[in-house]
């Protein structure tokens, strides 16, 4: 059974995070092979809930974003202890659109989020 829509948010969790997308970084990251990578890329099979916590923990996005694609993909909820994401330096281009974001208003980060949910809903 395939599953293009786990496949597309597990891209979009990649990117979102700003961690290096190869099969071999991202087996690295989650402790997989690059096999196993390849089939949660591509669609061929669903993490099991103990991979889904540590792919959660590691893109910073929600479980249920992650699994089902319902509520915001990113995880607001404050840790008590510092996640490996944030302990290590964001690439320049994620660093600038922080720098940018941080600059917003809370009026224009609610329309720019309303833009992004646009932007990535299911078609």
């Amino acid at each position: 059974m395939k599953h293009p829509k786990f496949a597309k948010r597990f891209h979009q969790a990649v990117e979102l995070a700003g961690v290096e997308s190869t099969q071999q970084e991202l087996s690295k990251l989650l402790g997989v092979s690059e096999v196993m990578v390849w089939s949660y890329q591509n669609g061929e099979k669903l993490p099991r809930m103990a991979m889904a916590i540590k792919m959660s923990d590691a893109f910073g996005v929600t479980v249920n974003w992650l699994l089902r694609g319902v509520g915001d993909p990113i995880d607001r909820t404050p840790s008590s202890k510092p996640s490996k994401r944030t302990s290590r330096p964001l690439r320049k281009s994620t660093q600038a659109i922080v720098d940018f974001v941080e600059k917003l208003t809370e009026h224009e980060r609610k329309k720019a989020l309303g833009i992004l949910e646009l932007t990535f809903q299911k078609k």
